[in-house]
C-alpha cells in the first residue's frame, strides 16, 4: 500500500481544444450540456465512403460504417507564424492543429511566448500512427510497385508496349499528382514524435518534447506523465494533451474488423450499446504545482491529486479488456490521492459504446469501488458516470485529453455532466456496478462547493490510465455558457419540427430540394439549428405549409423526399390537410386560422417528471415551483418537487420508479383539497 499523499497536487491552469463543432473549451462545455451530437455522414472531401463502405462485416476491405464526427473550419496561418510554406506544405496537418493549441492553451494559462520558464518548461502529447496525411502521402514512394502491378496487367492483355508505355506514362502522372514531392520536410512532418518537438522548437522550451502512444489512452497517460514529471521537480510547466485525426481506410476498415464500430446508433452505458463511431480532434492543458500556481496567482481551474497507470497482463487478447487491469489504475490512483474514489461525485469513463467495452469497465469500477473503506449502503448510487464519446465519438489517442477537460470544466462549474443518448441504462448498474448511476440530464450544484472526478482511458494493448481532480478556483467566468446551464441540459429534444412555408407550390418544391441537399451533410445537433433556422423564416401569412418531424439527419432526408412525392402527386386542395400514414409529414393549402388547445385529464392523474423540461428552461416556471413548494412546507406537507421529480437516473430499478408514482398518486398528493 503506497502511503497518502505520494504526490504535490497539480493545478490545472490552462486550457484549449479542437473538437467537433468545439473550437475552445467554452463551446465543447455548451455542446456536453445542451448533449448536441455531432455524428455526420463522412464527408466526400475526407474519405469517399461509397468507396470503401459495405453493410456485410465480412467484406474485404471495406467498413460498414458510413459516420463520423469531424473538425471542420481549421486552418493554420503559416504566413503569421513565420513557418515556411515549404514545411508547412509537407507536414501533417496534425503538427498544425496541435501546435495551435497548444499556442491557445499557454495564452489561456496567462503566458505568451516570450514570457514562458523554457529551461524546464515541458510537452508531452498523444498520438498514435501521427496523422492520415501522412499515410497517404508515403504512397507516392509506393509507386514502383504500382508500376510493376501495371505492366504485369498489361502483359496478361497482351498490350503493345508502345501502348502500354503511354498508358504507364500518363497513369504515373495521374498517380503523383495528388501527393506533394519528398523534401527535407517529409520525414519530420511525418513523424508523431515531432508534434511535440516542433511545440517545443516553437515555444523555445528546454525542458522535454517527446510523444507517447498508449493508442487510446495516450493523451491521459501524457497528462499522467506531465503531473509526474512536475511532481519530480523535472518541470516547473508543462503543455500536456493530444491529437488524433485519422478517419482513413486503415483505421475505419481495421475497427470494422474488430467489431468495434456500430452499425447503429452509438448508446454509451447503454443495454443497447453496440459500438463507437469515430471521431477525431486534439486537447491539450497546463500543469503546474499547484503551491507555484498558488504563489503566482494564476487562475486554477481544477487541481490534480492523483493518477495511476496499469497494464492488463496476460489471459486475454491483445485487443480485449480486462477489467482487473482496469480496476488496478483506479486503486494506484486513489492510493495517491488525500480521498478515496467513494468520495468522487461523478466519473468520465472510457465508455466507448461497445458492447463488451462498456460491460468491462463498469465491472472494473465496480472492483475498485468494493474495495473502498466504507459501508456499500452508503455508496449506493454514490457517483454519476458520463461519456464525451457520446457526443463526439471515439477519438482515440485525442480522447484522453477531451475526457480531462470535459472533468475540468464540470468541477469547474460544479455540474455533473451528462451524458447522451443512454435511454436504457446498462443492467450492470443494477447490480455489481450499483455505486454508479448514468448521469442522463446533468446537475448543477452550489457555486463554491467542491466537486471531485475520476478520468479513465483505456487502450488497444491492454493500456489503461486512471486520475483525479478536484474543483479549484471559484467558476471561471472564461466557461460560462451563452445561456443558463440549467436550461441547456433540457434542450436537447429526441425530435425537431423543421416547418416550410410558401406562396405556391411550385416554390415548396424548390425548397424542399434545398433542404434534401442540406440534410445530406448535417450533423444530429445542426437538426436543431436547422429547425430553428426553418422557424424563424416561416411565413405565418403563407399559402402553402408544410411541416415534417425527425430526430436523425437520414431520416429527415426520407421524410423530405417523401415531402416532395406529397407535392408533386397529391397536393392539397384549398382550406384542406394531408399527412402521412405515420403522422410525421403535413402539408396544407390556405387552412382557416388555428389555435392551439390543451387537455388536462383531472381526476388526479399524475406522471413523474411531468412538465419537467418547461421547468428547467424557464426561470419563471421554477419560480412558480418554489412558491408551491414553499406553501405546501407551511402548511406541513412535502415539497411537490421532490415528489415530482425524483432522480430518476439514481433509480435502483423498477420497483424504485414503482415507490415514487405511488408517493406521488396518493390523494393527499395528486387531488389537495
Amino acid at each position: 500500500m503506497i502511503n497518502k499523499p505520494l504526490t504535490d497536487p497539480i493545478a490545472v491552469i490552462g486550457m484549449a481544444c479542437w473538437y467537433p463543432d468545439a473550437r475552445n473549451p467554452r463551446q465543447l462545455w455548451e455542446n456536453i450540456l445542451a448533449r448536441r451530437r455531432q455524428f455526420r455522414q463522412l464527408p466526400d472531401k475526407r474519405l469517399p465512403i461509397a468507396d470503401y463502405y459495405h453493410p456485410d462485416s465480412s467484406e474485404p476491405d471495406k467498413t460498414y460504417i458510413s459516420r463520423a464526427a469531424v473538425i471542420d473550419g481549421f486552418s493554420f496561418d503559416w504566413a503569421s507564424r513565420r513557418i515556411p510554406y515549404t514545411t508547412f506544405q509537407h507536414t501533417d496537418i496534425v503538427h498544425w492543429l496541435a501546435l495551435e493549441t497548444a499556442i491557445k492553451a499557454i495564452t489561456d494559462a496567462g503566458y505568451s511566448r516570450d514570457d514562458l520558464p523554457g529551461e524546464h518548461m515541458g510537452v508531452i502529447v498523444g498520438n498514435s500512427l501521427t496523422g492520415e496525411i501522412t499515410r497517404s502521402n508515403t504512397m507516392r514512394l509506393r509507386w514502383p510497385y504500382v508500376q510493376r502491378a501495371f505492366r504485369a496487367a498489361a502483359r496478361s492483355r497482351n498490350l503493345s508496349d508502345n501502348e502500354a508505355a503511354k498508358i504507364e506514362t500518363t497513369l504515373k502522372d495521374c498517380y503523383k499528382s495528388v501527393f506533394p514531392s519528398v523534401n527535407e520536410d517529409t520525414l519530420a512532418g511525418g513523424l508523431s514524435n515531432t508534434i511535440a518537438g516542433r511545440i517545443c522548437n516553437f515555444l523555445n522550451l528546454c525542458g522535454g518534447g517527446y510523444t507517447v502512444d498508449g493508442a487510446c489512452s495516450s493523451s491521459l497517460i501524457a497528462i499522467a506523465t506531465a503531473a509526474t514529471g512536475l511532481t519530480n521537480k523535472d518541470l516547473n510547466l508543462a503543455i500536456a494533451g493530444g491529437v488524433d485525426i485519422s478517419l482513413d481506410p486503415f483505421e475505419l476498415v481495421g475497427f470494422a474488423k474488430t467489431g468495434a464500430l456500430t452499425k447503429d446508433d452509438m448508446t454509451v452505458y447503454d443495454r443497447r450499446a453496440s459500438g463507437f463511431i469515430p471521431g477525431e480532434g486534439c486537447g491539450f492543458v497546463v500543469l503546474k504545482r499547484l503551491d507555484d500556481a498558488r504563489r503566482d496567482k494564476n487562475y486554477i481551474y481544477a487541481i490534480l491529486h492523483g493518477w495511476g497507470i496499469s497494464s492488463d497482463g496476460g489471459g486475454t487478447g491483445i485487443t480485449a479488456p480486462n477489467a482487473t487491469g482496469q480496476a488496478k489504475s483506479l486503486k494506484r490512483t486513489y492510493d495517491r490521492a488525500p480521498y478515496g474514489i467513494e468520495d468522487l461525485n461523478f466519473l468520465e469513463g472510457h465508455g466507448t459504446g461497445t458492447t463488451i467495452g462498456d460491460r468491462i469497465e463498469l465491472e472494473g469500477i465496480a472492483l475498485a469501488m468494493k474495495d473502498a473503506q466504507v459501508s456499500q449502503k452508503k455508496l449506493e448510487r454514490s457517483c454519476g458516470i458520463t461519456s464525451l464519446k457520446s457526443i463526439i465519438g471515439h477519438t482515440k489517442a485525442a480522447s484522453g485529453a477531451g475526457g480531462f477537460i470535459k472533468a475540468v470544466m464540470g468541477v469547474n462549474r460544479r455540474i455533473l455532466p451528462p451524458t447522451a443518448a443512454c435511454r436504457d441504462p446498462h443492467p450492470l448498474f443494477n447490480t455489481m456496478a450499483h455505486s454508479l448511476y448514468p448521469i442522463l440530464q446533468g446537475e448543477q450544484r452550489k457555486p463554491m462547493e467542491i466537486l471531485r472526478a475520476g478520468v479513465s482511458a483505456m487502450g488497444f494493448g491492454g493500456i489503461n490510465c486512471h486520475v483525479t481532480l478536484e474543483s479549484g478556483d471559484p467558476p471561471s467566468d472564461h466557461l460560462e455558457p451563452s445561456m443558463d446551464e440549467r436550461s441547456m441540459m433540457v434542450s436537447r429534444q429526441e425530435t425537431e419540427i423543421f416547418v416550410l412555408t410558401a406562396e405556391t407550390v411550385d416554390e415548396l418544391y424548390e425548397k424542399i430540394n434545398d433542404l434534401i441537399r442540406i440534410s445530406k451533410g448535417i450533423s444530429i445537433a445542426e437538426l436543431t439549428d436547422l429547425a430553428a433556422k426553418l422557424g424563424h423564416e416561416a411565413y405565418k401569412k403563407a399559402c402553402i405549409r408544410s411541416a415534417v418531424i425527425a430526430g436523425q439527419p437520414d431520416e429527415l432526408t426520407k421524410l423530405l423526399e417523401q415531402l416532395a412525392l406529397m407535392v408533386k402527386e397529391r397536393s392539397p386542395a384549398r382550406g384542406k390537410i394531408l399527412n402521412d400514414p405515420g403522422q410525421m409529414v403535413w402539408l396544407s393549402n390556405r387552412l382557416a386560422k388555428t389555435r392551439v388547445g390543451m387537455l388536462f385529464p383531472g381526476q388526479g392523474s399524475q406522471k413523474l417528471n411531468m412538465a419537467r423540461v418547461l421547468i428547467e428552461r424557464f426561470q419563471w416556471a421554477r419560480d412558480r415551483v418554489k412558491e408551491t413548494d414553499q406553501w405546501i412546507e407551511d402548511a406541513g406537507g412535502k415539497p411537490i418537487s421532490r415528489l415530482i421529480y425524483p432522480p430518476l437516473d439514481r433509480a435502483g430499478g423498477p420497483e424504485d420508479v414503482e415507490a415514487w408514482f405511488h408517493g406521488l398518486s396518493q390523494t393527499e398528493n395528486a387531488q389537495p383539497a
